[in-house]
């Protein structure tokens, strides 16, 4: 399994927009919209550190035990935890319990290799501990 599906589209994304606020900032000083051109720099340079992490420097499985998951931040959870499972076109976030949002470390897709085989394990697994798998857009943080 590979998790953060959209991170390298947002790097590329947010490099061309670092290197655009930059050019904007060198050209043209002007009052208070320099100060918050240096804030969306700043911004955007935090996002580009935090996706770089997330590509290089951390574990890309989310592992599917018999009554528990560990997801990429090698954090378990128990099955009674996990409220639901929802798939968005090939992305998938385990939902928990008491949670808006899907957790960053339990969203993640299939290789296009594996993605016949892993959807069928997360399905007999969502089955097998009753938990529904939907066809429904989710939210994660980052």
């Amino acid at each position: 399994m590979t998790t953060y599906p959209r991170a390298k589209l947002n790097l590329v994304v947010m490099l061309i927009l670092e290197i655009f606020l930059f050019m904007n900032f060198s050209v043209s000083r002007v009052g208070i919209l320099s100060y918050f051109t240096m804030a969306m720099m700043i911004f955007i340079f935090v996002y580009i550190v935090i996706l770089i992490k997330r590509l290089f420097f951390t574990n890309s499985t989310i592992t599917l035990g018999s009554d528990y998951v560990i997801s990429t931040k090698n954090q378990k959870y128990e099955a009674t935890q996990i409220e639901c499972i929802y798939m968005n076109y090939d992305r998938i976030g385990i939902k928990l319990h008491g949670r808006r949002l899907v957790p960053t470390d339990l969203c993640f897709y299939f290789e296009q290799s594996q993605e016949t085989k892993g959807l069928r394990g997360l399905n007999e697994w969502a089955a097998c501990h009753k938990k529904q798998v939907k066809q429904k857009f989710f939210q994660t943080l980052m």
